[in-house]
């Protein structure tokens, strides 16, 4: 289906004459870049358009719809094809071995440039603050909480006081419970989740420094974050579930338990690490 024959695109062309001028701004961007805003956070999206974030939330119910991700979702079902939403570069023709190599090529590709757009003083500086942390709370929810939970499961195998929370009632009673020396780490590919921006913003109000994981560019969660450890990939473009992406967030995770461990070997602080290790070691044959 083309983006001109779209029953949301059709329906946003129906609404123009009622919407204000700021709405009106939201609706001419989106029916010119009708793929493009499945890649862009309600930031990001305001900033192009020309209107405000509270313009695009306005114009997403005026459509009938509860925010700006299910306007997303709709337009992804309206104008991508069944095989885009999957892997932007497989086709139909593809076979399956066609599927492995492309699938493979497009996750080696979001490492690299992943590897490339972290700044190292961000890297550094996270180190530093998990390492110093009293508390660390890690907010993931939907395919990022399977995210959250490896770095609550790494982190504690350091010895430090870690714990993830998927559900949007626990994240927010968590951050009530934070304090100045503390960290919040927010995972949100697209930094627009608005359960996890709320429970970090509360977690932010009570002193703790934030640590953001999303998609590369300007959104909600990356507004407020201390320290920006972004990933890149080229299926923004298409995806509502990230997939490559999470590989490199898996992987700076990985790098992060890597350096921590390194470190507080350096500084006498892995004793944890060794009795953990020992009390692991009874759970195998």
């Amino acid at each position: 289906m083309s983006a001109t024959t779209s029953p949301l695109m059709m329906k946003i062309e129906a609404c123009l004459p009622n919407m204000s001028h700021a709405e009106t701004l939201v609706a001419r961007y989106i029916l010119e870049h009708p793929t493009e805003i499945i890649g862009l956070s309600i930031t990001a999206l305001a900033a192009q358009s020309g209107a405000s974030e509270a313009t695009v939330v306005r114009f997403c119910r005026r459509l009938g719809m509860q925010g700006y991700q299910e306007l997303k979702v709709t337009l992804a079902q309206d104008v991508v094809s069944p095989i885009e939403t999957i892997h932007e570069e497989v086709t139909e023709a593809d076979s399956d071995m066609d599927v492995l190599s492309k699938v493979f090529a497009s996750t080696i590709h979001s490492l690299e440039y992943t590897l490339h757009i972290l700044r190292k003083p961000e890297f550094e500086r996270a180190i530093s603050l998990l390492n110093g942390a009293r508390l660390i709370n890690i907010y993931g929810c939907g395919n990022s909480a399977s995210v959250a939970q490896d770095m609550q499961h790494k982190l504690m195998r350091l010895g430090l006081r870690a714990s993830a929370y998927s559900d949007s009632h626990m994240q927010c009673i968590a951050s009530t419970m934070l304090a100045e020396g503390d960290v919040c780490v927010a995972i949100s590919h697209s930094g627009s989740s608005k359960d996890v921006v709320d429970a970090t913003r509360l977690a932010k109000s009570r002193g703790a420094s934030v640590i953001a994981m999303s998609n590369i560019g300007r959104s909600p969660l990356g507004d407020i974050a201390d320290v920006r450890l972004d990933t890149a990939s080229k299926e923004t473009s298409y995806h509502i579930v990230a997939l490559s992406s999470r590989i490199a967030q898996y992987t700076i995770i990985d790098s992060l338990y890597s350096a921590l461990a390194v470190r507080r070997h350096h500084t006498g602080q892995d004793q944890a690490l060794s009795l953990i290790e020992k009390a692991l070691s009874t759970k195998k044959y």
